[in-house]
């Protein structure tokens, strides 16, 4: 078993069950954690992208479980009061990003049974098609073909089973995230395949009336997720700024309240950094959440433009959510480094997308 697959499965069953999970949560699990989900999808049904897609009966598990730890199911808003007035208990807020209309579909009636509030990340493009969903396209390409080469860096993927397909689209992503110039040629890859990617974009999104009868929830928050979900840190300063206030002004015209919250696309440090809080901030918001591992802690109140989030994965047991809400990645990725990073300097592992 290598280390990452260590980290993912033997670590965690250890931690969680030789109470060193709970030991380090006194020092890393802080006043509570911040889930992040992206798609929620009937049991049963495939997707390359397995790692975006949590299945209804994962999701409810999931949050059974962390009632049954004592953990609160609070809004995104309730959470930062929290972190203001030292309240006792720890809480979990949960985030849905890009604006899936399964969230609707399928995540709803489970948070309404868990009774558990939430915030829906919208990106303008999802409801348009006017966004490069790169992601969406390498998923169907891996659905469609058995093998995939990437001839630039001398790479072949053999993907005929379920499981390789699945392995394959979270390689390829890493690939793109750890060097963005392959996105060409997986452009290229996506479009020989005859693959449109607005009509997947429009087939998985939120409509705007979908979105309306959401934001009228009691559960619901909508926040803000970018014009064309782009990568920030790679565009200009106008360019980034445009991104942010005009999705958040789209939103807010459309639904007639406030956008008060904001999720950095992509959200790793090589998509968002100091610069990007500091826009996130400039423009009004009153949180920006990062894709950084890690609980929130009261210290957060003076980066609350920075925030980092844990993964609800559709590979969640009761030994990573221990760890989840403890800290205990964070505290194993840092080397038992500081619970709290310096707002977003440096490099530190970050969760998918």
């Amino acid at each position: 078993m290598d280390a990452r697959a260590l980290l993912k499965t033997g670590l965690p069953i250890i931690a969680h069950r030789s109470g060193l999970a709970r030991a380090l949560s006194q020092r890393y699990g802080g006043a509570g954690t911040l889930f992040m989900l992206h798609s929620v999808v009937p049991d049963g049904t495939f997707h390359p992208d397995a790692s975006l897609r949590c299945p209804v009966s994962r999701l409810d598990a999931a949050l059974g479980f962390l009632r049954r730890l004592g953990v609160d199911f609070v809004s995104l808003d309730e959470a930062v009061r929290r972190l203001q007035s030292g309240a006792p208990g720890r809480f979990a807020a949960f985030t849905f990003d890009d604006g899936f209309a399964d969230n609707l579909v399928h995540a709803l009636p489970v948070m309404e049974r868990h009774g558990a509030p939430f915030t829906v990340y919208v990106t303008t493009g999802m409801m348009t098609g006017e966004i490069d969903a790169w992601w969406l396209g390498l998923a169907e390409l891996i659905r469609r073909r058995d093998t995939i080469t990437l001839p630039s860096i001398g790479r072949s993927f053999t993907c005929e089973s379920r499981a390789a397909k699945v392995a394959t689209y979270i390689e390829i992503e890493r690939l793109v995230h750890d060097d963005y110039m392959l996105l060409p040629l997986i452009r290229s890859l996506i479009a020989l395949s005859d693959i449109d990617i607005a009509s997947l974009v429009l087939k998985e999104g939120l409509t705007r009336d979908q979105i309306r009868r959401f934001a009228d929830h009691p559960l619901v928050t909508i926040g803000a997720h970018g014009t064309t979900h782009i990568n920030l840190a790679l565009a200009p300063e106008d360019a980034a700024r445009s991104e942010m206030a005009e999705n958040r002004s789209f939103l807010e015209l459309m639904l007639d309240r406030p956008v008060r919250h904001f999720a950095y696309p992509f959200g790793n440090p090589r998509a968002c950094g100091i610069r990007e809080a500091k826009l996130a901030k400039e423009l009004g918001f009153e949180t920006a959440v990062t894709t950084r591992h890690g609980a929130v802690f009261s210290d957060h109140l003076r980066h609350l433009h920075a925030l980092p989030r844990e993964t609800l994965a559709s590979t969640d047991t009761p030994s990573t959510l221990s760890c989840k809400v403890g800290g205990f990645y964070r505290a194993v990725r840092t080397k038992f480094g500081p619970p709290v990073a310096h707002m977003l300097s440096g490099r530190e592992p970050s969760a998918s997308r």
